[in-house]
C-alpha cells in the first residue's frame, strides 16, 4: 500500500469492517505458487489479524520456490516447508483485529491501528532453548511462511506465541519491511563478536551482508571487508560503510585480506 492509503485504512479497516475474503499466494509444490482468492483468517480468542503492507522476499523463499532440498528433504533429511503454505515472513503491517479478551490482555503494548511486525520464528515457550531465552532455536518451533501462513497474503493470523513489535510510524512500511533481515544482521554480528582491531570479512552483500556491513562497522573494527561478485553490490557495501570492496572474480581476496 502507498503511504496514503495506509493512513486511510488505518482509520477505516479494523474490526468488523475487515472483509471475508482476501487474495493470497499459496506454495503448493517446487515451482508452484498461485494466487488464490480465500477467507480470511479466524482468530483464536488469544490471536492478533494484521492487514499486510509489504511482504519482502527471502533468499529462503526464492531456494524453496527453487526446489532446494533443505525445505523439501531428500534421503537423508525430511521436508521442511508444510504445504499448502502461504510464504513470507519479512513482514510489516497494521493491526486490524484482536481474537478477543486473551489477546487484549497478551499483547496489551499493541492497540488497534498500530504497525506491526512479528519475529519469524513462533517460540513454543516450554522448551530448554525457549527456557532460558534463546527462542530463535527452539526445536519444536513454528514459522512464518514455511509452517504457518506468512505474509504473500492481504491478511495474516499472527498465533498466541508470536512476538510481536510495535513499529514506530516515523518509519515507511517499505523501511520497516526490512527489519527483519536486519535484525538477522546484527544477530550474526553479535554473534561474532567484534572488537577494536579485527579484520571483519562478510562475504556476499545481499540483504543480509549489507546488513552485517553496517553492523560491523558500528563495533568500529580495523577494517570491514565486503567481497561480492556483482560491481553494483559492492557500491552499496562501499555506502553502507564498508573499508575495502573485492570481487573474486577479478580481486586476489586472500592476498588482500592477508
Amino acid at each position: 500500500l502507498e503511504e496514503g492509503q495506509a493512513a486511510k485504512m488505518r482509520g477505516a479497516v479494523v474490526g468488523d469492517d475487515v472483509p471475508e475474503e482476501m487474495r493470497g499466494v499459496r506454495n503448493l509444490g517446487i515451482r508452484k505458487l498461485a494466487l488464490e482468492t480465500m477467507a480470511v483468517p479466524s482468530l483464536n480468542e488469544d490471536e492478533l489479524l494484521i492487514r499486510v503492507e509489504r511482504c519482502g522476499i527471502c533468499a529462503g523463499d526464492a531456494k524453496c520456490f527453487h526446489g532446494a532440498p533443505m525445505f523439501w528433504g531428500d534421503e537423508s533429511r525430511p521436508p521442511y516447508v508444510q504445504i499448502p503454505v502461504t510464504p513470507g515472513h519479512e513482514f510489516v503491517g497494521t493491526l486490524v483485529r484482536f481474537g478477543g479478551d486473551a489477546a487484549r490482555r497478551k499483547f496489551a503494548h499493541v492497540q488497534l491501528g498500530d504497525r506491526v511486525i512479528a519475529e519469524q520464528v513462533v517460540p513454543c515457550n516450554d522448551c530448554l532453548y525457549c527456557r532460558k531465552n534463546l527462542r530463535w532455536l527452539c526445536l519444536p518451533h513454528d514459522i512464518f511462511g514455511f509452517h504457518s501462513n506468512g505474509g504473500f497474503a492481504e491478511y495474516m493470523r499472527l498465533p498466541t506465541n508470536s512476538v510481536v513489535h510495535k513499529v514506530p510510524r516515523t518509519l515507511s512500511a517499505s523501511e520497516a519491511v526490512l527489519i527483519e533481515p536486519l535484525s538477522c544482521s546484527v544477530h550474526g554480528v553479535e554473534r561474532a563478536a567484534v572488537q577494536h582491531g579485527d579484520v571483519v570479512v562478510v562475504s556476499g552483500a545481499g540483504a543480509i551482508g549489507l546488513g552485517m556491513v553496517a553492523a560491523a562497522k558500528a563495533q568500529r573494527p580495523a577494517r570491514v571487508v565486503a567481497l561480492d561478485c556483482v560491481e553494483s553490490r559492492l557500491e552499496l557495501a562501499r555506502r553502507c560503510g564498508a573499508d575495502v570492496v573485492l570481487n573474486p572474480l577479478k580481486d586476489d581476496v586472500v592476498a588482500v585480506v592477508r
